[in-house]
């Protein structure tokens, strides 16, 4: 009986210690992490205050960087229009004179073509008509 007794009080005790030590070590964590949020909270906000600085510092810089860019995109876009449009224009009159020129051959090729039709079909019809005229 005196081991019962013995090992009772043995892990009785330490189940008291453990329960001691739990209760200390989730003090201590408690205590720790109130610190370390009590710490952090203005390292945290140093951060952000800092963050939004270097945003707004980054905006005032870009900014006129960006509107040099678009400055200079419209003044090249309206430089290239201007130089285009003349080589456009010579194009489309190039193209327009051609086709004229296809067009003027077209009825130069028909016209010729429909001429020699005509003296095929006289040549034709005066062949045709003494062979007609000897037939009777």
């Amino acid at each position: 009986m005196a081991f019962g007794n013995f090992f009772k009080n043995l892990f009785g005790s330490s189940k008291e210690k453990a329960a001691e030590v739990a209760d200390t070590v989730e003090h201590l964590v408690q205590e720790n992490y109130e610190k370390a949020k009590e710490v952090a909270t203005p390292i945290i906000e140093k951060a952000e205050a800092f963050a939004q600085e270097n945003y707004e510092k980054a905006k005032e810089v870009a900014t006129p960087i960006i509107e040099k860019v678009e400055t200079f995109a419209h003044e090249n876009y309206e430089k290239a229009k201007e130089v285009a449009t003349p080589i456009i224009e010579k194009a489309e009159t190039f193209a327009h004179e051609t086709l004229e020129t296809v067009k003027e051959k077209v009825n130069s090729f028909t016209n010729d073509t429909s001429e020699h039709a005509d003296e095929i079909r006289t040549k034709a019809e005066d062949t045709v008509k003494p062979a007609d005229e000897n037939a009777d």
